[in-house]
């Protein structure tokens, strides 16, 4: 199988300055056997990226959105992943559709709610902490 996995994260670099602070968002892609197995590959990847590059310094959280599975990928055509509207500021709330169709965009609407970000008004889950 292959999983997608879509992430948002928040550090605490602000603290030397607010110009500082970082919050963003990533995917990542593995083909494994289980969401389990896809999961733990996710959280292994993140660690390495911590500790060999300037990724998520600081004190910083990693939030799972999605997790998308797929037996296949089409050969027929593209498939549109992670759509994005934004309005107005950056920390506003904004609109993604996971895996848009002609038939049917299935968009949700994510934010973040006290430095937690949120997707239809529920708590996206904490995935994992990186210390200072």
């Amino acid at each position: 199988m292959y999983f997608i996995g879509n992430f948002q994260y928040l550090s605490n670099q602000q603290s030397t300055s607010e110009t500082e602070r970082r919050h963003g968002v990533f995917s990542m892609m593995v083909q494994a056997g289980t969401s389990q197995e896809a999961l733990e590959m996710f959280r292994d990847r993140l660690t390495a990226f911590r500790q060999s590059s300037t990724f998520f310094e600081g004190s910083c959280n990693i939030f799972i959105s999605q997790l998308l599975e797929f037996d296949q990928v089409p050969r027929d055509h593209a498939t549109m992943l992670n759509f994005r509207s934004y309005a107005g500021d950056p920390m506003m709330p904004f609109i993604g559709c996971i895996v848009p169709t002609e038939a049917n965009n299935s968009c949700t609407i994510h934010e973040w709610k006290e430095d937690q970000p949120t997707t239809e008004g529920r708590a996206d889950n904490l995935f994992l902490t990186f210390e200072a």
